[in-house]
């Protein structure tokens, strides 16, 4: 099969006309004509019937025109893979809705200014970061897990043949602006202090009915940690930058993970320990660990070698984040 030829075929589907298609693609008519003839014979069909207004495609030859485009297709998909690895970076990494990882990709691409790229950052629940992981959409996915579900995950990756590494514990935390009222505060945060303010939610879930068999095994919302009845207002957010902007603007509160390195300065974010009335409870019930994960029987690309290396010095096993940010 000649991809060429079949570029030829389309053409002339395409004009309706065997003299304008060879115009159109720099070639003699007799020679076209001698092409589609040679292609009739090969797959004994007849892909245009003519007459006197010209000629149109028979249905045998509708099918042939679908199936060469989808071809067509697929071999510009793949001469653009290969084209893009030539001397580039290649990584596609899914992560949970949680500011650890984005910073880490910052951090990485920053570090490497002059390397030609060709990355993906995804960000989802944590069911589609595994799936992605699994069907081979992703090739490092991070994931920030509660303590209670974590078992009932790592069963689910097992199955899957989906290795996973422990980064750092994480804590739920207060999200705040830097200025908010509460980071003046010298004692200690009540839950009467915090039920002054309004809230903001980000749900990890946006959609309860994807994945309904699986979603109870990994989903834990710690916005149960409080009596939601006790906030005046509530507003429920899907987008993360609409979070962010949110604290950043009014006297809302919202409710995170450990902070970011430098998450004051860079993002006017502040974050603050629950009340201790709280935090017993939140360290058994609602304490969080961050992991990533891939495949285990797939090669990772270098650059998903690298991630893991700044992943691990900024927030893993490499630096003081455990300590500095557990209550």
């Amino acid at each position: 099969m000649n991809l060429q030829h079949l570029q030829y075929i389309v053409e002339i589907a395409n004009c309706g006309s065997i003299s304008k298609a060879a115009q159109n693609l720099f070639v003699s008519q007799p020679y076209l004509s001698k092409i589609l003839r040679e292609i009739e014979d090969e797959y004994h069909l007849s892909i245009f019937s003519r007459n006197k207004q010209g000629i149109s495609l028979t249905e045998s030859g509708r099918l042939f025109v679908d199936m060469a485009k989808d071809l067509l297709d697929n071999a510009k998909r793949f001469e653009k893979e290969f084209e893009d690895r030539r001397d580039s970076y290649r990584l596609r990494v899914a992560s949970g809705t949680f500011s650890h990882s984005i910073d880490t990709f910052i951090r990485m691409i920053n570090a490497i200014p002059d390397t030609s790229l060709r990355f993906t950052y995804k960000e989802s629940s944590n069911l589609d970061v595994i799936h992605d992981i699994y069907t081979q959409r992703a090739d490092i996915g991070v994931l920030l897990l509660s303590n209670k579900m974590s078992q009932s995950t790592f069963e689910l990756l097992e199955a899957r043949r989906i290795a996973y590494h422990k980064v750092f514990s994480n804590d739920i935390w207060l999200l705040t602006r830097i200025d908010h009222p509460l980071t003046q505060k010298t004692e200690e945060l009540t839950l009467e202090d915090i039920y002054q303010y309004n809230l903001v939610v980000y749900p990890k879930h946006s959609d309860p009915d994807i994945h309904a068999s699986e979603s109870s095994m990994i989903s834990d919302e710690p916005v149960t940690l409080f009596d939601l009845n006790r906030f005046k207002q509530i507003i429920t957010v899907h987008n993360r930058a609409v979070l962010h902007n949110i604290i950043t603007m009014t006297d809302y509160i919202g409710i995170g993970t450990s902070p970011i390195l430098e998450q004051e300065s860079l993002y006017r974010l502040a974050s603050l320990p629950l009340p201790t009335e709280l935090a017993a409870r939140e360290k058994h019930d609602f304490g969080y660990s961050m992991y990533y994960i891939h495949l285990k029987d797939r090669e990772l690309p270098k650059a998903a070698h690298v991630y893991i290396n700044f992943l691990e010095s900024y927030y893993g096993k490499r630096s003081d984040y455990d300590n500095r940010f557990s209550f």
